[in-house]
């Protein structure tokens, strides 16, 4: 079965990117046949190569495509930080891939545990995407921002979600979201993330296993966990141990940080990053010295 996933990611995350792509390929199942697609800025051709290379020999194919970040040139970003106009790349899925009527898309902070299969033929004919629920939509949130022009009864995360492409096309959701870029503006906070909920008041609500965190996945002891804080308003603790049982995406957000950045990288992100290219396995300057000073 062919099923198109998309990344979004620019030269400062081949390595995060990488391992990520290499845990998709390696967990598949035996007629899953993954169509990589690679939304960028600024990737250059010989590291391009060297993802091709990686996928030689497999049922996957990966092309990486250029796109402007003029194309978002007034939406809010953070300045010299993590979240720069490429967060909002996901969001220009149903329209960059016409070809396909539903389409998934994951961050590169992750590591995949399992074949993406089963959330791909999921029914979301009636729904304009499919996310992991985070918490209810209200004003007592505890990490993300309210808005009271959000209609969801949940605040959906946007590191994983299918795309109703097909749906989403007719009713003209690209369009819809540069609104509400511009009239939100500077009242969003996480970006892609306000924008998706805004701008989607019909998101089927993914099982937590395609987004669960590195707090909870790790430990069993939840209570440091400050994603737990939050979780624990949608899911049961029988729910949770459950999802985190059966991980399908796991998300390295949050405490302690990137694995690749670490002094001591989590065993089963440390042999994923073994098997990518020796030429995608290098650091940033800030990957160095955010492993410099790191605790774990």
């Amino acid at each position: 079965m062919k099923i198109p996933v998309v990344f979004t990611f620019d030269k400062r995350i081949i390595l995060g990117a990488a391992v990520t792509i290499k845990s998709l390929i390696d967990t598949a199942g035996k007629e899953t046949s993954y169509d990589i697609y690679v939304y960028h800025p600024d990737i250059e051709e010989k590291d391009v190569k060297e993802f091709e290379k990686m996928l030689e020999g497999t049922n996957h194919t990966i092309r990486f495509e250029y796109i402007s970040k003029e194309r978002f040139k007034d939406a809010p970003i953070n300045k010299g930080g993590s979240w720069t106009e490429i967060v909002y790349y996901r969001l220009l899925i149903p329209e960059l891939l016409q070809e396909y009527d539903k389409v998934i898309y994951a961050d590169t902070d992750v590591l995949f545990k399992g074949d993406l299969t089963d959330v791909f033929n999921t029914d979301i004919s009636d729904y304009e995407c499919a996310a992991v629920a985070m918490e209810p939509n209200n004003a007592e949130m505890i990490c993300h921002k309210y808005f009271p022009e959000n209609k969801n009864e949940l605040t959906f995360i946007s590191s994983f979600i299918v795309f109703n492409s097909k749906r989403m096309r007719e009713e003209k959701f690209v369009q819809r979201m540069y609104k509400t870029i511009e009239t939100f503006n500077t009242r969003l906070k996480f970006f892609d993330v306000d924008v998706l909920n805004i701008t989607c008041d019909r998101i089927y609500a993914l099982p937590y296993r395609y987004g669960v965190f590195q707090s909870l996945y790790y430990s069993d002891d939840w209570s440091d966990s400050y994603e737990y804080k939050f979780l624990k308003n949608v899911y049961t603790d029988d729910t949770l141990r459950e999802e985190v049982k059966n991980v399908i995406m796991l998300h390295y957000a949050g405490k302690p940080g990137k694995p690749w950045r670490r002094k001591h990288i989590p065993s089963d992100y440390k042999e994923c990053m073994d098997k990518i290219p020796e030429k995608l396995r290098r650091f940033t300057f800030r990957d160095i010295r955010k492993r410099f000073f790191s605790k774990v």
